[in-house]
């Protein structure tokens, strides 16, 4: 897919918003922010910042692994009833997962939805094994896809995205990708717009929250591994125009999205088309705040204390989300207890409060 760069293409907003927010001062060595949004009816490169530094493209990685069952399913080597069975490696892998069983089945139709909504690695697992004998040879089946399609430095380890650190990728290469996917299967394309998957009597729903509130909103693929940050995939129409956008290196999924947004709407503008004025407090930045409660040597213990300070300081934490946040210095590790999603004065008031009762905490902006 041959691409043109567009003029100006760093602007200070998302300078300011993503590449130099304070709160990335702790953000991983290995791979840095990036970002890109194209025009899907041009392929002309409307935003570009690292298009080409090498990043671990995590649960990207299952836009994929559905490009080639889609493919199967064209060249009629699969069909949507197929039966997949579990091996015990696939059984084992780490979430997100359905907690398939060994030696279970899943359909084809199932796993599609499956990793769409869930981005189950469990079912990632299965499916390629089912192609290709072993999760190994399918990667290298989808290194080999890579190339095909243009993707000049992308390789793969894995079907699901789970840490490996031969596995990278770069926000270029996924537009190639997400742009492929839309263009070559346009019909598998319209179940990234489902919003929820229902599995043995559960309730799946898309962790694809963007989706909901932007206009034209359609897909793709959400992501995120400690090494790797927040990232996602994004396409949405306005006015018969798709744009395509990819960030790598969101220090949350609120900041991803918002990111995202504001991204996708300086695209939208570049095309002339209108898109509503957007502040600072209409898309939630002030909402980026986190409070850290503790560091820890391991991350059981990490998720202790946030269980802990969850339990008895429910006032403080009770609408905000806790997460374990991985710091490394050469090879050294360390696990930070946070919640996420505090204003810049309720960080203040949070930390305040817990300083009182003799608790740590200090915030990242």
């Amino acid at each position: 897919m041959p691409m043109k760069i567009y003029p100006k293409i760093v602007f200070i907003t998302f300078i300011f918003l993503f590449f130099l927010n304070p709160s990335l001062t702790y953000a991983k060595k290995e791979v840095g922010k990036a970002a890109i949004v194209i025009d899907y009816e041009t392929n002309e490169v409307l935003i570009s910042v690292n298009a080409d530094t090498p990043n671990y493209p995590a649960s990207l990685t299952k836009i994929m692994t559905l490009y080639i069952v889609f493919d199967y399913l064209k060249k009629n080597k699969l069909n949507w009833d197929t039966k997949m069975k579990v091996s015990s490696v696939a059984a084992g892998r780490s979430p997100s997962k359905l907690f398939l069983k060994q030696g279970s089945t899943i359909s084809v139709r199932d796993a599609v939805m499956a990793l769409i909504i869930k981005s189950a690695n469990d079912v990632a697992t299965v499916v390629s094994e089912h192609i290709s004998g072993s999760e190994p040879e399918f990667a290298k089946l989808m290194t080999k896809y890579a190339r095909k399609l243009g993707m000049k430095k992308t390789t793969f380890k894995n079907a699901s995205g789970l840490p490996n650190r031969g596995q990278l990728t770069t926000v270029r290469d996924m537009s190639i990708l997400s742009y492929s996917l839309i263009k070559n299967f346009p019909t598998e394309y319209d179940l990234f717009k489902t919003e929820k998957f229902v599995w043995k009597d559960k309730t799946y729903r898309t962790h694809n929250k963007l989706m909901k509130r932007y206009e034209g909103a359609d897909g793709i693929k959400t992501g995120y591994i400690s090494d790797a940050g927040f990232q996602l995939a994004f396409s949405a129409v306005r006015n018969n125009r798709r744009l395509i956008g990819i960030v790598f290196g969101g220090d949350s999924g609120t900041q991803r999205n918002n990111t995202v947004e504001l991204l996708m709407n300086k695209g939208f503008s570049k095309i002339n088309i209108n898109v509503a004025s957007i502040t600072k407090k209409e898309i939630n930045l002030e909402g980026n705040y986190q409070i850290v409660v503790g560091t820890f040597k391991y991350k059981k213990n990490a998720e202790k204390h946030i269980n802990l300070i969850k339990r008895k300081y429910p006032k403080t934490t009770s609408s905000k989300e806790g997460y374990v946040y991985l710091i490394k210095s050469g090879e050294k590790r360390l696990y930070e207890s946070r919640f996420r999603y505090f204003s810049k004065k309720d960080a203040n008031t949070a930390c305040k409060r817990l300083k009182k009762y003799k608790r740590d905490c200090f915030i990242r902006g």
